[in-house]
């Protein structure tokens, strides 16, 4: 009792916590470790007073050999870790110190229940561990390596405990900012090598060598996965074993590593795995270890892959012996791994194609003379897009192969003069036409642009129908499909020729059958096979045994089909749907056509004839420039009537073209004379006043413009007299609904006189139009044309409500 009384109050109470005897499976008091831990999280100052005077008090235990006093020591020294965990920064250093003493002591680390102990502790530290201490303390970094590097020497020298083993491992995975600290994040590595092995040998399959394309689940995985859902590959989320068992503890260690979110732990567990693959390559190894990473960041796995392809080794020097102990990654295990992950049925999103496709052309271009690794290369590029990760992926992989074929080809140029240059990039445009074929060889969808067609045409003449094959169905501008069937012309062999006009028919149909039509009346001033391709698909297209029989005769003649020939097959409607728009083209020549033209409804439009250097207006009638052209070209007998039907398939009512010059008045309201410009007009009146009683004789007859024109300058002056509000006002605008005092004759002397008098009508409607072959031509045969308009131009008003009433 004497003792007690001078001990302090923190010893004391730990010392109340040991039992007493000498047992081995001694156990901490209860209440007295309570009060313990009390003690300790009500005063932070004592907790490094607790941790010193554990340090004195094992110390004293081991040299006495009491095992049982050792085991209470840890045990408590768990349970305040856990009580503590705020404050750990406080006594970690001096916990570590008692672990490794008792890890070191041969009287001790012989017994497993202490050593199962010791692991007990380092897992609470490890579950409370702040990142702080493993970012910045030495002494704390200097004391956890110390303990997992003795502790993995024990377990594998001493005590050859795998379990156990296996635990520490799993300890290491819950270490905070572990993989952030380089002087601690090689036991990452290290761990995970040594559960990836352990789990290797309690399953055979997983070691065995396979790099084939197999994508078989191991049966004893499956088997335990088929109790709940076939539907899904065996992964890290293993239910328990039919006995009710836990799983293999390996298979838990790989999950904490590998099924994390922290990309910086994640990284370096692959990078351990695999560093194990290259030693025993298993495919089925690496896709069940893959399908267990979170799906959003199984990339890092074929960046990683790729990654090491840049990172082989340079072969040493003769004199340089720094590199002869390395251990070269076999660029073949490589490439096949990725492969065989990039065709496995475990999703992947997110991976960059284009950065994976540069790598490993980039490895390949530089390795041209391994004929086994140019291979591989072209296979494992095949693999990349065996999924789609993104809309225009394959499009975009083959630019990038058209862009190096351009830029090889420029190189090959330029290196004509050194042969030894040429060689290379002959070696290079081979290699890389090659992945082209892979990758259109293996490629289903259509998915590529005529465009991106027309450019791999050069490169890929071989293959032009597999390659037209993947191209969308995507109907492309007139433009686009010109070069196609100039880019025929190019092409070696008549067969190909034949079947790639054959394919063109079949995609495009009735755009390839007009188009070309277009194309040809343009271009075909030589009969050639690509010609009569084309005639002979269109005569199938348009099933015309007359047409075929045409074709053959032609080509057997050498001799080309005229217009009228061709006219005879776009003549008749009820033989030809098509014969409209046919006829069109093949009576106007139009220069350039667009593909709406081309695939609109054939019978409802009308393609403007370039010939006239015009277009049609919406109402039908053709500009004046026209009109003298198309005079003009009657005259000389370039064209006849026919030729003006299907330029102007559109109504011609005399009426409606005077209802639209109606509507073309109303819009010049804002030109209203002003009553100054009728003063200026009256100012004039004798100089105009033969003329103008002249004119006014045939007012009748006139048009809307005539009387608008020759006014009543009687009544404008006395306009003038009545009206006092100022030079500003301006006369009223009339009922827009009807024109007074115009009847159906003038309505039809008004627009001969349209005809006849060249000036322009209405600058702001923009109509100058004309009609052509009328009814007008007919009933005005006889109406004298002497008539003309008032000399002076008087402006026009919109006010004609006074003037006619």
């Amino acid at each position: 009792m004497h003792t007690n009384i001078f001990t302090p109050k923190h010893q004391r109470l730990v010392n109340q916590c040991y039992p007493t005897g000498r047992t081995t499976d001694k156990k901490p008091k209860s209440s007295e470790t309570s009060y313990l831990l009390y003690y300790v999280n009500s005063r932070r100052s004592k907790l490094e007073k607790v941790s010193s005077y554990l340090i004195k008090r094992t110390s004293s235990d081991m040299n006495r050999r009491r095992v049982g006093n050792v085991s209470v020591t840890l045990e408590l020294m768990n349970k305040i870790v856990n009580s503590c965990k705020e404050n750990l920064n406080l006594f970690i250093k001096d916990f570590f110190h008692i672990m490794n003493a008792v890890l070191s002591n041969n009287n001790f680390n012989n017994d497993v229940s202490i050593i199962e102990l010791l692991e007990l502790t380092f897992n609470s530290i490890c579950t409370n561990l702040d990142g702080a201490l493993c970012s910045g303390d030495m002494e704390f970094i200097r004391g956890y390596s110390t303990f997992v590097d003795s502790f993995f020497k024990l377990l594998t020298e001493k005590l050859h405990n795998d379990d156990l083993l296996l635990k520490c491992c799993h300890d290491i995975s819950l270490t905070n900012s572990l993989p952030g600290n380089s002087k601690m994040n090689h036991f990452v590595a290290r761990a995970v090598k040594f559960a990836i092995v352990k789990f290797q040998e309690r399953n055979p399959t997983f070691k065995a060598l396979s790099l084939t394309s197999s994508t078989q689940v191991p049966v004893q995985l499956l088997a335990k996965r088929l109790s709940r859902t076939q539907t899904r590959p065996a992964g890290f989320d293993l239910q328990n074993t039919a006995n009710g068992d836990e799983p293999d503890i390996s298979l838990r260690v790989i999950r904490a590593f590998f099924g994390t979110t922290e990309t910086d732990k994640l990284r370096l567990s692959i990078n351990a795995l695999l560093d194990l693959l290259q030693l025993t390559p298993n495919k089925e190894l690496l896709e069940f270890i893959c399908n267990g990473i979170p799906v959003q960041l199984r990339y890092i796995v074929i960046i990683l892959l790729v990654q090491q392809l840049s990172d082989i080794s340079i072969p040493p020097t003769k004199n340089d012996d720094s590199q002869k102990n390395l251990k070269k990654a076999d660029p073949l295990v490589i490439l096949k791994l990725t492969s065989a992950l990039l065709i496995s049925d475990i999703s992947i999103v997110g991976l960059s194609v284009l950065d994976i496709m540069r790598r490993l052309l980039k490895f390949q271009l530089d390795n041209y003379k391994n004929s086994e690794v140019v291979s591989q290369c072209a296979l494992t590029i095949k693999d990349l897009n065996s999924k789609t990760y993104y809309k225009e992926q394959t499009s975009d992989m083959l630019y990038e192969l058209v862009i190096r074929l351009k830029s090889t080809a420029d190189n090959s140029a330029r290196g004509t003069i050194n042969q030894g240059i040429s060689a290379k990039e002959k070696k290079r445009t081979d290699i890389l036409t090659n992945n082209v074929s892979q990758l259109v060889k293996y490629t289903a969808q259509q998915c590529i642009s005529l465009e991106l067609f027309m450019e791999l045409i050069p490169f890929t003449k071989h293959m032009v129908i597999s390659l037209f094959n993947i191209v969308e169905n995507e109907l492309p501008s007139t433009l686009t499909f010109n070069k196609l069937l100039e880019g025929l012309f190019e092409l070696p062999e008549e067969e190909t020729q034949k079947i790639l006009m054959e394919k063109i028919f079949e995609k495009y149909g009735k755009f390839a059958l007009l188009s070309g039509l277009t194309f040809f009346l343009k271009n075909g001033k030589e009969p050639n096979s690509v010609y009569y391709f084309y005639h002979m698909e269109a005569a199938k297209f348009l099933q015309l045994d007359d047409y075929t029989n045409q074709v053959q005769y032609k080509r057997d003649t050498h001799s080309m089909f005229t217009k009228d020939d061709l006219l005879n097959y776009y003549s008749d409607p009820g033989s030809n749907k098509y014969s409209k728009i046919g006829s069109q083209l093949l009576l106007t020549k139009p220069t350039h056509v667009s593909t709406s033209d081309l695939i609109s409804d054939t019978q409802g439009r009308t393609i403007t004839p370039d010939v006239y250097g015009a277009k049609s207006i919406s109402n039908g009638f053709l500009s004046e420039a026209m009109v003298k052209t198309r005079n003009d070209d009657k005259a000389n007998n370039n064209i006849t009537d026919d030729d003006q039907t299907p330029a102007l398939a559109t109504k011609t009512s005399i009426y409606r073209m005077v209802s639209d010059d109606i509507k073309s008045w109303r819009s010049m309201k804002s030109r209203t004379p002003k009553i100054s410009d009728l003063k200026k007009a009256a100012s004039r009146k004798k100089h105009s006043k033969e003329h103008t009683d002249k004119d006014t004789s045939h007012l009748g007859l006139g048009s809307q413009s005539v009387k608008s024109r020759v006014t009543n300058i009687t009544f404008l002056l006395h306009e003038l007299k009545t009206n006092n509000d100022g030079e500003n006002d301006k006369v009223q605008d009339p009922d827009d609904d009807y024109v007074i005092g115009l009847d159906k004759a003038g309505m039809i002397r008004s627009q001969t006189a349209k005809l006849n008098s060249g000036n322009t009508i209405s600058v702001r409607s923009a109509r100058n139009s004309v009609l052509i072959n009328s009814p007008s031509d007919r009933i005005l045969g006889d109406i004298d044309d002497a008539f003309e308009d008032a000399p002076e131009d008087i402006a026009i008003s919109t006010s004609r409500g006074k003037l006619f009433s």
